[in-house]
């Protein structure tokens, strides 16, 4: 098994880095205690980390912030 999106993850983390995408809602989706549904989102994301008992710390990208009104 690799680890390489990981340690990419990881570096992301340290960085600071954010990443904006745009999407389309089909499911219900809360950030920041908004709610959105069936439209066009940008939404901006943050790498942040869950810690498991088995594998350790994990990194993955969360939604932060819907960027558009």
């Amino acid at each position: 098994m690799r680890f390489t999106q990981q340690k990419k993850l990881k570096n992301h983390y340290y960085k600071c880095d954010k990443k904006v995408d745009v999407v389309f809602l089909w499911w219900p989706t809360t950030i920041d205690g908004e709610t959105r549904w069936l439209e066009l989102a940008t939404i901006e994301y943050k790498v942040d980390y869950e810690d498991t008992v088995f594998l350790g710390r994990i990194y993955k990208w969360i939604p932060w912030n819907f960027l558009n009104e």
